[in-house]
């Protein structure tokens, strides 16, 4: 599998939703009080975050497995704010890994966040896909 060049998303506008940072918060082990620093692996999730990934990882016939995130923070997340997020993709071939590298700004622009979060690629032989 040969690295491809950076594919880059974004700016896309995500939200802390309160209730969501509540439960996960809670589902991580806090007490609800405040956004915790790893919030943003939950914007993953939405779809015009996780559909390139998806898409990517089925068009190389790879099941993607959390390895690592890191966050550094200049602000902490604020619970009902709005964030600009942008996105670089990157390939990694040894080992076969995506790397996305995230970047949160407010909306004046300032910088808040960045993270990075790495899904090692393992090929879907033997999780339920023909060899």
């Amino acid at each position: 599998m040969q690295p491809d060049a950076p594919k880059t998303l974004g700016p896309f506008r995500l939200r802390v939703d309160p209730a969501q940072a509540v439960a996960y918060s809670r589902e991580t082990g806090g007490d609800g009080a405040s956004v915790p620093l790893s919030f943003p692996a939950v914007w993953l999730t939405d779809p015009t975050l996780f559909d390139p990934v998806r898409d990517l990882c089925a068009a190389l016939e790879v099941v993607p497995v959390h390895e690592s995130q890191s966050f550094s923070y200049e602000t902490p997340l604020v619970a009902g704010e709005s964030y600009d997020v942008s996105v670089a993709m990157r390939r990694e071939e040894t080992p076969p890994r995506l790397v996305i590298d995230a970047t949160i700004a407010a909306l004046d622009g300032k910088a808040v966040a960045k993270s990075e979060t790495m899904l090692r690629l393992v090929p879907r032989a033997g999780f339920g896909a023909a060899s």
